[in-house]
């Protein structure tokens, strides 16, 4: 068989398959995950926020009782405040905790797309902890529109890492 063929180009096999021992949490892979969550969060606002706003269904309630557990260091809970940890959620503690589970989530290929069940997992734990009060049509848009949210949140966050550091595979 022709060696040209069965060869990956270094560059594709290195972002695509990544050795774990290889990709090491430097600086520069904490600043790259930050930054693609940082544009997953913005890419999933109109979706989660101006669509609903658009329709009426948008309540501000829920991310005020989001920054409740302020309370606990004596800070008022408010909207700001409950935008400011849905940023920093965002930007900072989702992408460094998909690194490091990253590898082991389906599906094996595209690895992009574990970014989409990553923040599927974590739109659970969203769903309750936001859930508006409101009528039936409230409650139905921000069920679609979150779950529609995190989808473009995992999938802009596992395709921005796929092509700049890569998303490790371990081996278990």
């Amino acid at each position: 068989m022709n060696s040209e063929l069965s060869e990956t180009p270094p560059e594709i096999t290195e972002r695509e398959h990544p050795d774990a021992t290889e990709l090491l949490i430097t600086p520069r892979i904490v600043l790259t995950a930050m930054g693609a969550g940082l544009v997953g969060t913005v890419a999933m606002l109109p979706v989660l926020v101006g669509i609903p706003a658009l329709l009426g269904v948008f309540r501000v309630e829920p991310v005020v009782r989001f920054a409740g557990f302020a309370e606990f260091f004596g800070l008022e809970p408010t909207v700001v405040l409950g935008v400011g940890l849905f940023l920093f959620g965002g930007t900072v503690v989702l992408p460094l905790t998909f690194l490091v589970v990253g590898a082991f989530l389906p599906p094996e290929n595209p690895r992009y797309l574990r970014g989409v069940t990553f923040s599927t997992a974590f739109w659970l734990g969203f769903l309750p902890g936001l859930w508006p009060s409101g009528d039936l049509a409230t409650v139905i848009a921000f069920v679609l529109f979150s779950l529609a949210g995190h989808w473009i949140y995992g999938l802009v966050l596992g395709f921005g890492l796929s092509r700049t550091i890569g998303i490790p595979q371990h081996q278990v």
